[in-house]
């Protein structure tokens, strides 16, 4: 059985967008992998990045303000 979930504390990133598609958490194309872990280095991987590699940050998203580096809590 699993370990009870009680309490989290850090630091929350405010994602202020309305009828959020849910596929645009994870992209499909990042569910290929075998295990259920590693997947937080692709989220919200279509809107954080500006190139199909992931290795352009977007300015204007908030996920990549200096502020949020870090963020635990998806608001």
């Amino acid at each position: 059985m699993a370990e009870k979930f009680i309490k989290h504390t850090g630091l929350v990133f405010p994602l202020d967008a309305a009828n959020v598609d849910t596929d645009a958490f994870i992209p499909k194309q990042f569910f290929q992998k075998v295990t259920r872990t590693g997947f937080g280095a692709h989220l919200i991987n279509d809107w954080r990045f500006l190139d199909e590699k992931g290795q352009q940050p977007n300015p204007n998203f908030v996920l990549n303000f200096p502020q949020y580096q870090g963020a635990s809590i998806l608001l």
